[in-house]
């Protein structure tokens, strides 16, 4: 037989295989959901007619819904049958996942480690190739807090209380009475849920977000590190390679976490120095109780006690010096372990770790550890220093004394206001109309005010003006620097970044606050300043921009040093507003062109980009299967070190649960890492360091963009779209929700560009149009394949080939499937003026029905041929979320209408009615915005 022939059987009967585990996974799933939503109309009560809207038990449902009230109540109901379903599809993916690794191999398991390396190693990458690599490996996700969190904390705490019941069912499928036990417990978990409020009363506060964050850096995350570490040692020894070789060189990929919370002050005016200073300390706190609670249970398994001459020197010298330091204390603690000195040690550090003269550092504290690791070695004991401190050391280099570092944001808007201000006060001539200033004179005064030594003045806290809330911030920062040092923070965001000036700004700000460094006769802020590109416009002219902004003297200043001793500059590139600015196609190409411009200009400038991915939880946020994101990024644009948001409702659904945790942290660990190994051997062009593609591919794709833009701002631009936007989707009724501590618009007008893109997605999404995610796409693929017919038969073909095309399409092929025709229509009539109605909805669905038509051409054969498993997913939940929308449909027509009539008291039954009605869709669709 031949190779080819070979491969061609091997593939056939994986294909096979998939297709056999994912028939038992579907079979699995119905028959547990069935048993589970008997178990829940049982809970209800025989009398109880809702039981006839419960889905998944093998009979018709119906909506016996006839006031508000009603309806909110089934909403809350459909909504848990929503959860506990993506509860048990998530339970089957993780069984499904560990039955092909063991059946398979490893490796058979796509994005993971072991898939990763066997493909580096196919590729013709040696063990020491990719040992170089890993050192610079840095991934650092940043939680944010989103107006799109539709359920309470206390409900996610029932439903994570149900999937451990679901593990449990699993692990005593065989065990009738534990099984007895685990079903009785599950049915508590029902009651609970099903009598705890789903949704917000009132607005989250801040406080609240924060500690939903929290939950996750201090119980999710450090549970998963281990199991992090032990997926990359399995997978190299998949791949022939010597562990011991990994664990001696310490080159496990880094990561770390950041958080917006408490820090994102961009058009959030709750968000007050006060309030950061709050985080910090919080955060603070929380790691040190992780470490403390650590260091407990690493005491627990201590209990070795050699001879005494065994007990190495430098070990006793440690524990008197501590005792000595402890004072009663450490003397009680002396006194209590005098055998088992590595215990009695490990229970100092726990003491010394929460005093009040405690550690000045996270390195202090890896010194200790380092020193339990290296004494427990010395007396033979390899297994317990590698499996009880080694990870006590990892949770360190993690999560060090910061739990995670805190970004700052505010948009650049703010910033000159606050210019305008200080300036003013400073007496600088027309200070008063700096945001006026032509970009040059800007430049100009900024650089030449960076090079003085001296401060404007001495700043009075103020914390009404914009002035003062920037010095007031820089003022916390400071304080807190002092104590906990630098690491706490991570980079000066600032949105909306139009030019040079704007960068420089924080620069200045930096100085006045007292966080900047005088080096080489410039003042540079100690926070890398990170612009962050979101329009299609300043997506055009950022390469640009950061070009000019390190050719500048101070240049080489503006970068920061990555853990690997590489210099790079942090940039931010936003998804959503590039997208509701241009659309999807547009969008995103834009994107591609200014990571690529971007990375050039570091390149030229001596340095790396640190590109920060603001990927919101829809495709038109910049969602997708992160592995084929990642591949899908211009070559060479990734080198190592790589930021991306983990926004409102993403993160109970990637980071709920341990396995699903461990399963998407791996997934971006290993995906980068494949990636930045990868691009180790581009050949670049000379004076670039990324590109992408062929020149041929570049201006198909360049033609696209300007064509499915022009197209998708005929939308926008139309005289009736914001009136027609407004009333058929549902909009008005997010804007009275109570989804997040943040207002849905910026400053509060009514324009589209002061909406901010979470609850423009969030909207479409509810109404099932889902417009922002394909709208422009299929009148550009019809008049490429009219008049370059042939460029239109390449793309066919490129589709195959090019990772960003494919990535691309088969987003907006997800976004149409999950649109709706029919629904889309309902939602329409509720748009009063006819003519506009049939005219704009009219539009949309002849552009929906193009593009669904060019898409098929394209991949050359139809969705449910090629995505059965999304099919079915679909198909699962098509009927309950029909007729949840029919029900939103009529509550918003019924909520207007007592509105123009200004019956308080409808309203608010029937507002009330709409959150459970918009909360039970987002949980069917498992997106907001």
């Amino acid at each position: 037989m031949s190779q080819d022939s070979s491969l061609n059987t091997t593939s056939e009967k994986l294909r096979i295989a998939n297709q056999d585990y994912r028939r038992d996974g579907f079979g699995e799933l119905e028959e547990r959901l069935r048993c589970l939503m008997d178990m829940l109309a049982g809970l209800l009560g025989k009398s109880s007619h809702l039981a006839e809207s419960i889905p998944w038990r093998g009979q018709d449902i119906r909506d016996c819904t006839k006031e508000p009230d009603e309806a909110a109540v089934t909403a809350q109901l459909q909504a848990i049958c929503f959860e506990i379903l993506n509860m048990v599809e998530e339970r089957t993916s993780l069984k499904i996942r560990n039955l092909r690794r063991r059946e398979q191999g490893l490796d058979a398991e796509q994005g993971m480690f072991a898939q990763v390396l066997n493909r580096l190693k196919k590729q013709g990458f040696s063990e020491d190739e990719v040992l170089e690599v890993l050192p610079t490996i840095s991934v650092n996700p940043v939680l944010t807090a989103h107006p799109t969190e539709a359920k309470r904390p206390t409900v996610r705490e029932r439903h994570l209380a149900l999937y451990k019941d679901l593990a449990k069912w699993d692990r005593n499928i065989d065990d009738q009475e534990k099984l007895e036990a685990v079903f009785e417990s599950i049915n508590v978990t029902l009651e609970t849920l099903w009598h705890t409020g789903e949704i917000h009363a009132a607005r989250p506060s801040l406080v609240g977000e924060l500690r939903h964050i929290i939950y996750y850096l201090r119980e999710v995350y450090p549970n998963v590190i281990a199991r992090l570490d032990a997926s990359l040692e399995s997978a190299w020894k998949c791949a022939g390679w010597d562990v011991e070789k990994l664990r001696e060189s310490g080159a496990y990929p880094k990561l770390c976490f950041g958080t917006w919370v408490g820090g994102d002050r961009d058009g959030h005016p709750l968000v007050t120095a006060d309030v950061t200073e709050d985080t910090l300390l919080r955060l603070h706190r929380h790691a040190l109780h992780i470490h403390e609670r650590e260091l407990r249970a690493a005491a627990n398994v201590l209990t070795l006690s050699p001879n005494e001459e065994a007990i190495p020197a430098e070990l006793t010298a440690r524990i008197t010096e501590l005792t000595e330091n402890l004072g009663a204390k450490g003397q009680r603690i002396a006194e209590t372990n005098p055998r088992e000195p590595w215990r009695c040690l490990t229970y100092l550090m726990r003491e010394h770790l929460m005093g009040k003269q405690g550690y000045t550092g996270v390195s202090e504290y890896l010194d200790d550890l380092s020193l339990l690791e290296t004494t427990l070695r010395q007396i033979g004991a390899e297994h317990t220093a590698r499996n009880v401190i080694h990870p006590l050391r990892r949770l360190a280099e993690v999560f060090g004394f910061h739990l995670a570092s805190l970004d700052i944001r505010q948009n650049s808007a703010f910033h000159d206001n606050a210019a305008a201000q200080m300036l003013t006060i400073a007496g600088v001539e027309d200070g008063e109309n700096f945001a006026d200033w032509p970009e040059e004179k800007r430049v100009s005064f900024l650089l030449e005010e960076l090079q003085n030594e001296r401060l404007f003045a001495p700043w009075k806290s103020d914390s009404e003006s914009e002035s003062g809330k920037i010095m007031d911030c820089f003022g916390v920062l400071r304080r807190h620097v002092r104590v906990h040092g630098r690491v706490c923070l991570g980079p000066y965001v600032v949105s909306m970044t139009r030019q040079v000036s704007d960068m420089l700004l924080v620069h200045l700000f930096a100085r006045e606050g007292l966080m900047a460094d005088y080096k080489d006769g410039f003042w540079v802020s100690r926070m890398p300043v990170c612009p962050l590109f979101e329009t299609g416009d300043d997506l055009d002219r950022a390469g640009g921009m950061v070009k000019s902004y390190l050719s500048l003297p101070a240049g080489k200043h503006y970068l920061r040093k990555t853990p690997s001793g590489l210099s790079c500059m942090p940039i931010m590139v936003g998804y959503s507003d590039s997208n509701k600015d241009s659309g999807l196609l547009s969008g995103q190409w834009s994107l591609q062109k200014a990571q690529t411009e971007i990375t050039n200009a570091c390149y030229t400038a001596g340095a790396s980009c640190e590109f920060f991915h603001g990927r919101g939880g829809t495709i038109s946020r910049g969602a997708g299967p992160v592995q084929w994101f990642l591949r899908s990024l211009p070559a060479g644009s990734l080198r190592g070190s790589m930021r991306v948001t983990e926004q409102g409702e993403v993160i109970p659904r990637k980071y709920a649960h341990h396995a699903n945790a461990a399963y998407n942290l791996e997934l971006l660990l290993a995906g980068v890492t494949g990636v930045t190994v990868g691009n180790t051997k581009l050949e670049a062009p000379e004076g670039a360091s990324a590109d992408l593609g062929g020149a041929h591919y570049q201006k198909v794709m360049e033609w696209l963009s300007t064509e499915s833009r022009a197209y998708y701002r005929t939308l926008l631009e139309d005289p009736g779209f914001i009136p027609f936007f407004r009333t058929a989707t549902p909009i008005d009724a997010l804007e009275h929700g109570c989804f997040g501590s943040r207002p849905s618009r910026r400053t509060g007008t009514a324009s589209l560009d002061d909406l901010r893109a979470i609850p423009w997605v969030f909207s479409w999404t509810q109404a099932r149009y889902y417009m922002p995610g394909w709208f422009g796409v299929g009148t550009a693929l019809e008049k490429l394949q009219a008049e370059k017919p042939e460029d239109f038969d390449s793309l066919s073909k490129l589709v195959h080939e090019e990772p960003f095309l494919r990535y691309l399409l088969t987003n907006v092929e997800t976004n149409l499937v999950s649109a709706d025709l029919e629904l889309m229509t309902a939602y329409s009539k509720l748009v009063p003026d006819e003519e506009l109605r049939d005219r704009l909805h009219g539009k949309i669905v002849d552009e929906f029905k193009r593009t669904e038509k060019m898409i098929n051409q394209i991949f050359g054969s139809s969705f449910a041929e090629r995505r059965p498993r999304m099919l079915r997913t679909l198909e699962m939940r098509d009927l309950p979320l029909r007729l949840l929308h029919q029900q939103q449909v009529s509550l918003l027509k019924d909520w207007r209408a007592a509105q123009e009539a200004g019956d308080a008291d409808a309203q608010a039954t029937l507002l009330n009615a709409l959150q459970y009605s918009v909360n039970a869709i987002a949980s069917g669709l498992r997106t907001t915005g």
